[in-house]
């Protein structure tokens, strides 16, 4: 009987489980191996040509440099308010939920052009920046990597947010407040019990981010114009303007096994964190 029951779970299981592994494996990565297998021999001779460029290897690096800097800036942003609205003021935390997911139902074009106004030579931050008289002439903020990287961090730093108030979610509240009933102050008790608690939602957020910087498109290319130049800009160019599919394919894998690497290594690192 046991064993009759154990293997209608495991079929029920197992149809719960087969459309999301048919979409991932058959669809998604089969899809991407049917693609190099097929023009295998072309993507060989190509791929050395491609990666070697200069125009890459400066696409490349600005990708990593503008997703790095995403990651640690919504770190840096979202640690300190779910912190406080989680284990400070709870009453808050639905408040500034709302808050952060309300980004995310504008569309990123619009939210990009809103950044347009905001950041030109008349926009906004020069306008206040002149009228306190820190400058005395307009900054160049958009079409730079500033401006991409302050794009993106709106974009994405729902995301990460939502990744470490999960994970400090699920650290007793009763730990918190036995630290701070002995003493501990706010960065005592962030530092030595909520950091190293909620590290796993911050390597997960990291992930998501790096993989949505590495794979923007409509951000970079509005913010950045024709100065900052990403990977998938580089598609885009070998699609719509050289019609080189070869080397869009080519830069299509190189982003898919960087975001790879970087969530492999992410995942290395936790691990040794938790050793330690």
């Amino acid at each position: 009987m046991g064993e009759q029951m154990e293997r209608n779970n495991w079929i029920v299981i197992t149809l719960f489980l087969f459309p999301a592994f048919f979409f991932i494996f058959f669809l998604l990565l089969g899809s991407l191996l049917f693609t190099v297998f097929s023009n295998f021999n072309n993507l060989k001779d190509k791929f050395v040509e491609v990666v070697s460029s200069s125009y890459f290897i400066a696409s490349y690096f600005t990708t990593l440099k503008i997703g790095l800097v995403v990651v640690i800036a919504s770190a840096v942003l979202s640690y300190p308010l779910a912190f406080y609205s989680y284990f400070y003021n709870p009453k808050l935390s639905r408040v500034i939920d709302a808050v952060v997911f309300i980004p995310l139902m504008v569309n990123p074009l619009i939210r990009s052009l809103g950044w347009m106004i905001i950041l030109g030579r008349e926009g906004l931050i020069n306008w206040l920046l002149i009228k306190l008289r820190v400058i005395n002439a307009p900054l160049r903020i958009l079409y730079t990597d500033i401006a991409v990287e302050i794009g993106l961090l709106e974009l994405f730093f729902p995301f990460m947010y939502t990744a470490i108030a999960s994970s400090m979610e699920n650290i007793p509240y009763e730990l918190v407040m036995s630290a701070k009933s002995l003493g501990a102050g706010p960065l005592r008790v962030f530092k030595d019990i909520v950091f190293p608690l909620s590290i796993t939602g911050f390597m997960t957020g990291a992930s998501i981010v790096m993989a949505g910087c590495s794979a923007a498109f409509v951000t970079p290319s509005i913010l950045g114009g024709l100065k900052v130049r990403t990977l998938s800009i580089l598609l885009r160019e070998y699609v719509d303007i050289t019609l080189d599919w070869d080397a869009a394919t080519i830069i299509a894998i190189v982003i898919l096994l960087t975001v790879f690497a970087f969530i492999t290594g992410v995942n290395l690192l936790k691990k040794l964190l938790m050793r330690w």
